[in-house]
């Protein structure tokens, strides 16, 4: 009887012990490796790059493609379209003009707000009101870049989503593009 009140480690014990410390191993070099290639890249966790408009759509359900009537004399610029889908579904577009002068990111988000992970804040000195269309007003920002130029970021909601457009260019035509945005908004089902 004495026998089984000892306290000795049995082999068994010791083997569990290991294989859980192997698969907990394991688990954790999985983790990291998957989070390896989009820190590499540059990309935030949950956060997708895709290659064309039509996989941003398919991976998020957002349809964009009518943005290409109201930015037409914008190209996309290599890597930059990305898609999150997480905690709402949403996209980033990164564009600029034939000049090559002016930069516009396009966001676009359903059911909620546009994730950080996607549109990082930016520290705002100054922020108004503007109207976009009848009966909807979007909030206007001035932003300082880390490099100390000056954007700006405006940010509107309609029944489906939320919009924003980030723009190191003139106000007039950042207001220009929201408002023929939002307007097309209303008239096609090719926006969602």
């Amino acid at each position: 009887m004495a026998s089984h009140c000892r306290n000795e480690k049995s082999p068994k014990n010791a083997s569990g012990l290991t294989t859980l410390a192997v698969l907990a191993g394991m688990a954790l070099a999985l983790r990291a490796g998957d989070a390896m290639s989009g820190w590499i890249a540059g990309v935030p966790r949950g956060v997708n790059r895709c290659p064309n408009l039509e996989e941003a759509e398919t991976r998020t359900g957002l349809q964009v493609g009518a943005i290409r009537r109201v930015l037409g004399g914008y190209a996309i610029v290599a890597n930059g379209i990305r898609v999150t889908t997480r905690p709402v579904p949403a996209l980033a577009i990164a564009m600029q003009d034939r000049e090559g002068a002016n930069q516009l990111t396009f966001f676009r988000s359903r059911g909620g707000a546009i994730p950080a992970s996607l549109r990082p804040p930016l520290p705002s000195f100054h922020e108004i009101a503007v109207p976009i269309q009848a009966g909807r007003t979007g909030s206007l920002k001035a932003e300082r870049q880390s490099d100390g130029s000056v954007w700006q970021d405006l940010e509107w909601s309609d029944d489906s989503g939320r919009t924003a457009l980030r723009w190191n260019g003139r106000t007039v035509e950042l207001l220009q593009v929201a408002r023929q945005l939002a307007q097309l908004t209303q008239h096609t089902e090719d926006w969602r």
